[in-house]
């Protein structure tokens, strides 16, 4: 696995600045023992931080922050790993002719609008099939509008949906993927 140098810097930028901010909050209280009448007291001064420590504490607060913030914001947008080694796999086996040729998935993604083209162009991008957890993760949609948009996908036979594990395995219709090449020039024909 591959970590770039600034979560690097991040990380170790967080773990000094808490270990800087713990030492400073964890100093002995300075005590006091006053003998009167042969009876010692033992008298505990409260713990007073001057200007040094405040300035080292807001430092340190701030930088801890930062980092914070920053290694968790750049881990929240990284797929999962298994996620990018199974995109990987689907590029390369390919299917011939593309699916982006079909004529029946042409049509489908100039007609549909919204979610549902957008759902569609990513299916049609990984293969043809996927997982729906995967969808889930490159589209940022809830899981319930994904599950409705699918559900009106199945509804129009653009899709087939089949329980795979604890998710569905979303896949396009037999009769997308069989469906006549799409030609540019066929195109560039007929819009003279």
């Amino acid at each position: 696995m591959h970590v770039a140098g600034k979560t690097i810097v991040a990380a170790v930028a967080l773990a000094f600045s808490c270990f800087i901010i713990a030492n400073t909050l964890i100093r002995s209280q300075p005590i006091s023992i006053v003998i009167e009448d042969e009876t010692p007291t033992v008298i505990r001064t409260p713990v007073v931080y001057g200007e040094r420590e405040v300035l080292t504490l807001v430092i340190a607060s701030c930088i801890a922050g930062i980092s914070a913030m920053y290694l968790y914001f750049e881990t929240s947008k990284k797929p999962l790993v298994g996620l990018e080694r199974q995109m990987t796999t689907r590029k390369r086996i390919g299917s011939s002719p593309k699916l982006e040729e079909l004529e029946t998935v042409n049509t489908a993604l100039r007609v549909l609008r919204g979610p549902r083209r957008m759902i569609l162009e990513i299916i049609v991008n990984n293969g043809g099939e996927m997982l729906q957890k995967d969808l889930y993760l490159e589209t940022n949609f809830s899981k319930a509008k994904i599950s409705r948009t699918l559900r009106e996908l199945e509804l129009r036979n653009i899709i087939q949906r089949k329980q795979y594990g604890s998710t569905k395995k979303i896949m396009l219709s037999d009769w997308m993927k069989k469906g006549a090449t799409f030609n540019s020039r066929d195109l560039k024909n007929s819009a003279i």
